[in-house]
């Protein structure tokens, strides 16, 4: 099998989800030279797809999810959602990070609820949605429960549909079990893998694994060291739904080859 580079994004209706044109960030440094973060950056996610991102530490991955998440202004050049120039936070946009922030006050649906109490949206409507989303991810019977009765797994998987109660476009997601341990995240792996198969969000999951990667996505993009570009686009031509056993093939370890080799050759690797 030879590992095929990727022209472009190849969702189901070729539409763009995300699209980076140029983009460049640089850090203000008092009484030292600027650093430049990211550099140049040019991306296409279509409708749909599940990219991952993956480089050396400090390479400017999650600074390129907070411009996306609208935390961060770039620089220069400019980050489209939908085709619409993004400038700030969007209803649409979900993220998730590598702590689930979960309020310990706060009962397991409440916590899915969050953002129907911080957008004023109608909670009896989307309370019905909540319970949906925690049976989704599989927690059906904990809604009155609270985040110190759960695991650290379960835990996340409240962050997670608590990303999706306002039904987002895009999920954006940074090392969201980069905290586990190796056997829950494999169990994560599957079950992000079965809601992303359910729902077809176009997801940017951010991972320090590139086995992770190679499992979760359509596409891995790898990044350079600082300052961060896009040095490789990699499709991952897998058939879905990817079992776990997949990790032991011989289809499957060519791809983690490859991508580990490039990113010794860049000086960097994490995983």
């Amino acid at each position: 099998m030879a590992i095929e580079h990727s022209g472009g994004p190849a969702g189901a209706s070729g539409a763009s989800a995300i699209s980076i044109k140029g983009l460049l960030k640089r850090y203000k440094a008092a009484g030292r030279e600027d650093i430049l973060a990211l550099d140049r950056t040019d991306i296409e996610l279509a409708e749909g797809e599940f990219v991952a991102l993956v480089g050396p530490s400090g390479c400017g991955k999650s600074t390129l999810l907070k411009i996306l998440a609208g935390i961060q202004p770039p620089s220069e050049g400019e980050a489209l959602i939908k085709g619409e120039r993004l400038t700030g936070p969007r209803p649409d946009v979900g993220v998730v990070l590598q702590s689930p922030v979960l309020f310990p006050w706060r009962t397991i649906l409440k916590n899915v609820m969050l953002p129907v109490d911080v957008l004023r949206l109608d909670k009896r409507r989307y309370r019905s949605v909540a319970l949906e989303l925690l049976k989704l991810v599989q927690l059906e019977g904990f809604e009155g429960r609270y985040p110190r009765e759960l695991s650290g797994g379960m835990q996340q998987r409240v962050a997670i549909a608590r990303s999706l109660i306002n039904d987002p476009s895009l999920l954006l997601m940074d090392e969201p079990f980069g905290a586990l341990d190796a056997m829950t995240r494999e169990r994560m792996n599957a079950e992000l893998q079965r809601i992303w198969m359910e729902r077809r969000k176009t997801v940017l999951l951010i991972t320090h694994s590139i086995p992770e990667a190679v499992f979760l996505a359509d596409r891995v993009l790898v990044m350079s060291p600082r300052p961060g570009r896009i040095i490789e686009d990699i499709r991952v031509d897998l058939e879905r739904p990817r079992p776990m056993s997949i990790m032991g093939s011989a289809d499957f370890a060519r791809y983690v080859g490859h991508l580990r080799g490039l990113l010794h050759a860049e000086g960097g690797i994490d995983g």
